[in-house]
């Protein structure tokens, strides 16, 4: 089951509306009178949208209505509290949704808001209002690749660290602003995070990390995450084969806490982010792109790489003052260095070289 919503398996919404009479929408003074979070529904994406009870237009024909929806709809009376939650239908102002994103994987869902639709009358609309619904939320997939050819590579833990919450607030938007949505997020300050675990990776016996630097990227998790990159994390287990000098077979685990994600400004309202983790014994390979669509189709954008290496101490090569990390128990430091500030393109599944090196 997808956990993106599209025009062909969006079932419900919420819908907040405004009726002002005469008058223009009020930031200060206007509530939602007309409708509060009522649920629009359908069956399928064949079936007609419905709701009940049915409101009807005003009597004069050239009275205001407001209008806001997001998707998909929750239930704010439900045992517990909604997500998101809603501010009461007697406080004036623009809708306010307060949303938190869940910590397990698999319960991160899509949401999407309406653009505005602000003063409508009967008039202007013959009876009939349609919503333009845009993600609220960034996409984040998360892929691993080998940077070396060494065979027998696990990734046993991931995550990433991100702002837990944040309240999505409409607004009229600027008609001469194409990019405006009519939405946007405020936190607290400082924001609070909490820390979003990808499942495959702590799946016994690990995700298997593929053998060589030629093998295709695997995905490892999608989350969807909050549009506020700054600060944003990752952690990262992984074990690797090797041998003792005296031909003895060993296993070694590395832990890296903490570390830096590239271009955490691209993380805005409905991107799609993907990072591509390129696995060495030594050291880890991270590469942002923005995907065109949620869809994975199209040509994708690398906007920015870093190459995070670790070191056990001075004497050695890699040291410095950098993010933490543990090698088979023992504590090291890690130091990441900027690959490319520029930006370049790759044909998905195809052998192209992003400054001189090929993927």
């Amino acid at each position: 089951m997808s956990r993106a919503l599209t025009t062909d398996n969006l079932t419900s919404m919420g819908v907040f509306a405004s009726y002002t009479g005469q008058d223009d929408w009020n930031a200060t003074t206007s509530k939602l009178n007309f409708m509060y979070n009522q649920q629009v529904s359908r069956a399928n994406n064949s079936s007609p949208w419905t709701y009940t009870p049915v409101k009807y237009w005003p009597n004069t024909t050239t009275d205001k209505l407001s209008f806001f929806a997001y998707a998909p709809y929750v239930d704010e009376s439900a045992a517990g509290g909604s997500n998101p939650s809603f501010q009461g239908n007697t406080v004036a102002g623009f809708p306010k949704l307060t949303y938190t994103v869940p910590t397990t994987e698999a319960d991160q869902i899509d949401l999407l808001a309406s653009v505005p639709l602000m003063n409508r009358t009967y008039e202007t609309t013959s009876g009939s209002v349609s919503f333009l619904l845009k993600h609220a939320l960034t996409k984040v997939s998360v892929y691993i690749k080998s940077g070396d050819n060494v065979v027998g590579k696990k990734v046993t833990a991931f995550s990433i660290t991100s702002a837990k919450s944040g309240t999505l607030t409409y607004h009229a938007p600027d008609a001469g602003n194409a990019d405006d949505s009519g939405t946007g997020w405020t936190y607290s300050t400082p924001a609070e995070t909490e820390t979003f675990p990808a499942a495959a990776a702590t799946a016994t016996p690990g995700f298997a990390v593929p053998d060589t630097k030629a093998a295709e990227k695997k995905l490892l998790s999608t989350f969807f995450l909050l549009p506020r990159g700054e600060g944003s994390t990752f952690s990262i287990t992984y074990t690797a084969p090797g041998k003792l000098s005296t031909g003895a077979t060993i296993t070694q685990t590395i832990s890296l806490a903490g570390q830096p994600l590239p271009s955490l400004d691209q993380w805005t309202q409905g991107a799609f982010i993907t990072y591509t983790i390129g696995i060495e014994k030594k050291q880890i390979t991270v590469t942002a792109a923005t995907q065109p669509t949620w869809t994975d189709s199209g040509k994708e954008t690398v906007t920015g790489s870093y190459t995070i290496t670790y070191a056990t101490g001075p004497a050695d090569s890699g040291w410095s003052n950098g993010g933490t990390g543990t090698v088979d128990g023992q504590p090291v430091t890690t130091h990441t260095v900027s690959r490319w500030g520029g930006s370049a393109e790759w044909e998905e599944g195809t052998d192209e070289s992003v400054d001189g090196e090929v993927w």
